[in-house]
């Protein structure tokens, strides 16, 4: 049997996406049947299964070697779960009533829980904050998915200064100001007693400027509260003047397919390239005048992706 290929499943995946978010007329009961079929797809390049290999979402083989995978990973397979009972009853006839909203957006949200594993599980093997061009792109995707990816792994290592920084911009972005700064007020003791320059980047620092110099340029350094509480104000600040610079997959394929795309052939540079194509695959793109120009200065000088 072959492997999982974004090229091959690329027709399919402009298929279903199509269906299941842009066509206007299909019923809820529709759409989650057709977000049923993108978890399989999900499924299948998590086990790196081709298509010619027999997927179902409650096959008990399949659920097995997901938990084997990703050790039982309970985002993935409640996730999955929930997708599979609902698609279940979208798919059969059992379920006469009406699919509502409010459980169409259950299903979505748990779909994006699928999305955001693909980059846990990319980043517990590449750390996050080891390659900028990384957490650059990584930046590009909306932000729900990036507070999802960033609370899962803040929670298995609430130490990583990178992840907190990007983590509370990206509660910002994704539930606004208020429950971005009761994040960092919860935290304060411990943040306080964080400084904001890694003990790698304190060794480079000495190495380059000399032990006498760094001293002094590490003592005005500011604690991960003070650096947090500050930039979320910051780009607050911003958001409230020129309006969020994109919050979707469709207002922000167009950045991801001029600055998204990471050159080099590492294997980190090429499986997080695989992982973006996958998400991004029949995503329509919305026009988006905060990608114009005139407001990028703007909004790269304040780190406001």
């Amino acid at each position: 049997m072959g492997e999982f290929s974004n090229e091959v499943f690329k027709l399919m995946m402009e298929d279903v996406v199509n269906d299941s978010f842009y066509v206007e007329k299909l019923s809820n009961r529709g759409k989650i049947s057709e977000i049923r079929k993108l978890a399989e797809i999900v499924v299948r390049r998590i086990l790196n299964y081709s298509n010619e290999e027999f997927v179902t979402l409650g096959n008990h083989d399949i659920v097995t070697k997901l938990k084997e995978k990703s050790n039982n990973n309970e985002l993935l397979l409640e996730s999955l779960m929930v997708i599979k009972n609902e698609g279940n009853d979208g798919t059969h006839t059992q379920k006469v009533e009406e699919f509502s909203d409010e459980t169409l957006e259950i299903v979505i949200n748990n779909l994006f829980n699928l999305y955001s594993y693909l980059l846990i599980e990319y980043f517990e093997k590449y750390a996050f904050g080891r390659n900028a061009m990384v957490m650059s792109s990584f930046s590009i995707l909306p932000p729900s998915i990036r507070y999802i990816v960033l609370n899962y792994l803040y929670e298995k290592d609430p130490m990583n200064l990178q992840v907190i920084d990007k983590l509370t911009l990206a509660i910002l972005k994704a539930k606004g100001k208020s429950e971005a700064i009761e994040w960092i007020e919860e935290r304060k003791l411990t943040l306080i007693e964080m400084s904001s320059v890694s003990k790698k980047a304190e060794e480079n620092i000495i190495g380059k400027l000399g032990f006498e110099v760094a001293t002094v340029f590490l003592a005005e350094r500011p604690n991960m509260y003070d650096l947090c509480k500050t930039r979320v104000i910051e780009v607050s600040k911003q958001i409230e003047k020129m309006g969020p610079r994109y919050t979707s997959f469709e207002n922000a394929v167009d950045l991801y397919r001029e600055k998204g795309v990471l050159i080099g052939e590492e294997d980190e540079i090429i499986a997080f390239n695989s992982i973006m194509q996958f998400l991004y695959l029949g995503r329509q793109r919305e026009d988006n005048e905060l990608l114009d120009e005139k407001y990028s200065s703007y909004y790269l000088s304040t780190d406001g992706k």
